[in-house]
């Protein structure tokens, strides 16, 4: 009898154990994570990251030994469904000069890759990057370079022509200043709609990042992907690896409102 009984618990904890890892599998997002200023204003804005902490948050995914993928590799990884262990990719929105004085040398030491969505419009402009620093980025391997829109508008509310200007126009004037394809989108504030995500598939990207679809959005679309906003909340490297689990999406989507 008590070895029935203990074969039935058994069979409980094993049955448990399987659908825990389905459940996970299933909720599993590949992490993106999302940077916009790398200053030390991080008392101030929320999209600043100190570079001690950003400094500290590379040498965790280098000593880690996490998967740091290019976006158009993440692209092409998703589409075969089978996703490395500890994959991730980082992002970067706006062309902030920072990105070139603070985040890039501690990439380029490191060897992790990284995509700087740019604005072409500001590239040049006070705080901006200007374009022979995007060049030296780009051609050093280790960087990226993707659109961000021409001027960084509200999309959904342009109307059809100012829509592909953004789209179409950002992409080759950054392609005819690096000599090389520009094949990554970020939509501004996260804000985007079917018709616009079916333009930025006409114009020859193969990956688009958004903020935060929702829950009901698919997770893994290629041409909106969700990313998780990296902040001094994160200062604490365990805050930092918890959000970079792969759970944390499914966690903050079901925890805010639509």
């Amino acid at each position: 009898m008590r070895r029935f009984r203990k074969i039935i618990v058994i069979g409980v904890f094993v049955t448990i154990a399987i659908v825990v890892v389905f459940w996970a599998k299933a909720q599993y997002v590949v992490p993106v994570i999302m940077y916009h200023k790398i200053d030390n204003n991080s008392a101030a804005s929320r999209l600043s990251v100190s570079p001690e902490s950003f400094k500290a948050q590379m040498r965790f995914l280098k000593n880690q030994h996490y998967n740091v993928v290019k976006l158009e590799d993440l692209a092409r990884i998703i589409k075969k469904d089978k996703i490395p262990s500890k994959t991730i990719a980082i992002t970067f929105d706006d062309g902030y000069e920072n990105n070139y004085t603070s985040a890039f040398p501690v990439l380029k030491q490191l060897g992790l890759d990284a995509t700087i969505f740019i604005i072409p419009a500001l590239v040049g402009r006070e705080g901006y990057l200007t374009w022979s620093q995007i060049l030296e980025m780009s051609e050093s391997g280790f960087i990226t370079i993707g659109s961000h829109t021409m001027t960084h508008p509200w999309l959904p509310t342009q109307p059809v022509q100012k829509l592909d200007q953004e789209i179409r126009d950002s992409k080759i004037a950054i392609e005819s200043r690096l000599n090389k394809g520009a094949d990554s989108f970020s939509y501004p504030l996260g804000g985007f709609n079917k018709d616009i995500r079916e333009k930025v598939v006409q114009a020859g990207y193969k990956i688009a990042v958004a903020t935060n679809p929702g829950k009901k959005y698919p997770k893994h679309d290629i041409f909106a992907m969700k990313r998780l906003r990296i902040s001094s909340t994160s200062d604490n490297l365990f805050v930092f690896w918890f959000e970079i689990t792969g759970f944390y999406t499914w966690i903050k989507e079901h925890r805010d409102k639509d």
